[in-house]
């Protein structure tokens, strides 16, 4: 009886786990929806936003944590918001956008292994400390930002074509929808050939 139920929860754990993920991924589509709506408004609120966290940031000092990886972490907002200057188009062959990747991995890497020496904090406490001081402001912009068309490998496809613009997120998400849609119309497409 151990052997199904075990087997039972595993699966349960597994479809959660996607529905989670399914969950998130509407809720980034939406958000972006949202975005190329109010653009002005996004702006304004990611810089609230990076603003904000400087502050929370400076206040996790009082419970101890590293004043270096503090200072790194704020200064990485800086460098976040220096995509804002060309909100919401983005170069994403800019040096601005490089450094900002660059400094989200290192920043979430520096504070990961933080977390893991010092075992004095919960659980809890660390996954909301990397959600909101270390993810949000660079997610808020990867949801929010919209590539410069030439920056594409779609540009040089439909080169005499007039695009519309939209953001990355649902560019990335288009993009992997039409790929799926390709790949179920190849076996019927060699079926045709069979016959």
């Amino acid at each position: 009886m151990a052997l199904v139920l075990g087997l039972l929860a595993k699966l349960g754990w597994i479809v959660g786990a996607l529905f989670a993920v399914f969950c998130i991924a509407c809720g980034l589509y939406i958000l972006s929806e949202w975005v190329e709506e109010y653009p002005r408004q996004a702006r304004k609120a990611i810089q609230l936003a990076a603003w904000t966290l400087d502050g929370v940031l400076l206040l996790t000092l009082v419970d101890g944590l590293s004043p270096w990886r503090v200072a790194v972490s704020v200064g990485s907002n800086h460098v976040y918001l220096q995509n804002l200057r060309t909100f919401p188009l983005v170069s994403l062959s800019g040096p601005v956008f490089i450094g900002s990747c660059v400094l989200t991995v290192a920043n979430h890497f520096m504070w990961f292994l933080y977390f893991v020496s010092n075992m004095g904090v919960s659980f809890g406490q660390v996954c909301a400390f990397m959600l909101f001081c270390v993810w949000l402001v660079p997610l808020a912009l990867f949801v929010s930002l919209m590539p410069v068309d030439t920056a594409l490998p779609s540009a040089q496809e439909g080169a005499g074509k007039s695009k519309s613009r939209q953001n990355m997120f649902k560019s990335l998400f288009s993009r992997f929808v039409r790929s799926a849609d390709n790949q179920q119309q190849l076996p019927q497409q060699q079926s045709l050939h069979d016959e």
